[in-house]
């Protein structure tokens, strides 16, 4: 298969393991994320990004660059405190408190954390955005497990 990878669209340490050990996935996965970041809003996802990083405890993932559409500083630095701050729209909050229930325990997902997503996306965007939502969570995981778990164990020539 052809390196189809796109720059800043995988986590490059997660990158580099895939082109290395399994750059078929590599090839795939970074095409997924490619599809996804430019079929939906991309400083939602960037938000949702950021948010999912930040419930991971994962700060090399928060401070990398987004690879889609940036988003303010301030509001960044704000993520944690989304349902309090003026600096988040209902869309945006809608999009975060399903992210935060989605990652902590999706099996507790309700019909009424689909409503609220409904009142800002069609049926379709609120599938393509959960399916987001799962790319960026096990990319992020995945990533985080390379890193915590394997890594370790890699011998440096």
């Amino acid at each position: 298969m052809a390196d189809t990878a796109q720059p800043g669209l995988l986590a490059a340490d997660l990158d580099e393991r895939l082109a290395r050990f399994a750059p078929e996935v590599r090839d795939v996965i970074t095409n997924l994320h490619g599809e996804l970041w430019r079929a939906l809003d991309p400083e939602v996802l960037e938000l949702c990004r950021l948010r999912i990083a930040g419930l991971q405890a994962d700060d090399r993932e928060a401070a990398r660059p987004a690879p889609g559409a940036p988003v303010a500083p301030e509001k960044a630095a704000a993520i944690a405190g989304w349902p309090d701050s003026p600096l988040f729209s209902d869309r945006e909050r809608a999009c975060l408190a399903f992210t935060e229930q989605f990652v902590g325990d999706v099996a507790g997902v309700t019909q009424g954390d689909i409503d609220a997503l409904l009142e800002h996306f069609s049926p379709g965007e609120v599938q393509a955005f959960v399916s987001a939502l799962l790319a960026l969570d096990q990319h992020q995981r995945l990533a985080l497990g390379l890193r915590t778990v394997l890594a370790p164990e890699e011998k440096t020539p």
